[in-house]
């Protein structure tokens, strides 16, 4: 009896594709399981829809303005003075861009609302003058097009006017929420910034001894990975923007200050970003001319060779060791399940996850017994801890 058991465990039990086999079916059940108490859960989606926001904002904030306060400690500040000068500064540079930069930008917002109409007979007389020259398409085809897209903006005009007065009750939540959010947010970033060194040793104290060092380890390439990505997309969008801006000013863009300021949260969307930045003011450099639509490719192209070149090697310090399938594929499901938020976050979220699927895959080998030369061969590997201890 014992040795048919032996057999069947050695057979069945005791190799890597059924060990995968039998979670991926466990993992599709829980999955199955979840869908199917899936509202009970939901006063915990409530909670964290209220409560996530703020953490979040405060969070972005926190992974920008730490090293600032650490510079400002560093050298010879003490770390609340630093927090107060570094609160002041922020203060400052959102008032200077209410007073400075928001009024132009909601002069020319303005007179672009009131001048689409216009824009729009230019587009039609533009791609029309090109038709005539290349002769894609007929008269009549070119009519039937413009028609069908004014009657699809049209109604797509009515839908969303009939849906916003028919969930006023939405749009309060959303106000509210925004308020909360902008309220709370600059609390929590306070306390960040003043106990975060104290977050990683309180939660390892709540580990067992034995997991301490390799818990420690995972929180340290966490922050490290979530930190550098932040910085980096961040102080990037901003560059891309305020080089944008720069470039259509120059150049003489019409609405070159709104086209520049949308390119900067665009950017945050990884490969997409810029190409989506680029369409209306190819648009807006059509309708003003060729010299214009050209003049717009080669401030477009000045910005990649800048971002690629200059700006991204020298503040990106630490990849994300992604593909790039992975990362299109992480942002259309991202995006699908989450919306806008899930394009710009789905990327650090997912770094946190793989590391925590990683680092229990390398549990899992070690205890396991089915992968002796796997776990050999990451033994010898330094950890990411080990790394940064050999640098210094």
């Amino acid at each position: 009896m014992q040795t048919k058991r032996s057999q069947f465990y050695q057979r069945f039990l005791n190799n890597k594709f059924a060990v995968i086999l039998v979670d991926l079916v466990l993992g599709l059940l829980a999955i199955f399981i979840f869908t199917k108490i899936a509202w009970v859960f939901q006063p915990v989606l409530s909670f964290l829809s209220i409560v996530a926001p703020p953490f979040i904002l405060a969070g972005i904030l926190f992974y920008m303005l730490n090293p600032v306060v650490n510079w400002l400690q560093h050298h010879g500040l003490k770390r609340l003075l630093a927090i107060a000068l570094v609160f002041l500064l922020l203060i400052g540079l959102i008032v200077l861009a209410i007073t400075r930069v928001v009024p132009p930008i909601e002069s020319q917002l303005r007179s672009f609302i009131n001048a689409t109409p216009t824009y729009w007979d230019d587009l039609v007389k533009w791609v029309t003058a090109l038709n005539n020259q290349q002769n894609i398409f007929s008269d009549k085809q070119l009519s039937q097009f413009a028609t069908e897209i004014q009657t699809w903006v049209s109604k797509r005009g009515s839908t969303i006017l009939s849906g916003t007065l028919s969930s006023l009750s939405s749009i309060i939540s959303t106000v509210g929420t925004v308020v909360v959010t902008v309220a709370t947010a600059p609390i929590i970033l306070f306390f960040m910034l003043k106990d975060g060194n104290k977050f990683t040793p309180m939660v390892l104290h709540l580990i067992p001894t034995k997991q301490r060092k390799s818990f420690g380890d995972m929180l340290h390439e966490m922050n490290v990975k979530v930190g550098s990505y932040v910085q980096g997309q961040l102080t990037v969008a901003i560059a891309v923007g305020i080089i944008f801006m720069v470039g259509y000013s120059i150049i003489g863009l019409r609405y070159g200050l709104i086209f520049g300021m949308l390119a900067a949260p665009l950017n945050l969307i990884p490969y997409f970003g810029s190409a989506l930045a680029m369409v209306p003011a190819l648009i807006m450099g059509a309708i003003q001319g060729p010299k214009m639509f050209i003049a717009v490719i080669v401030v477009f192209f000045i910005e990649w060779l800048l971002e690629t070149q200059l700006i991204s090697p020298f503040v990106m310090g630490s990849k994300l060791e992604m593909h790039p399938i992975t990362i299109v594929v992480v942002l259309l499901t991202a995006g699908s399940m989450f919306g806008l938020i899930g394009v710009i976050l789905g990327i650090p979220g997912f770094a946190v996850i793989k590391i925590i699927v990683v680092r229990l895959f390398k549990w899992y080998q070690q205890v396991s017994g089915l992968y002796p030369s796997d776990v050999s061969n990451d033994n010898l590997q330094p950890t990411p801890q080990e790394k940064v201890d050999n640098l210094k």
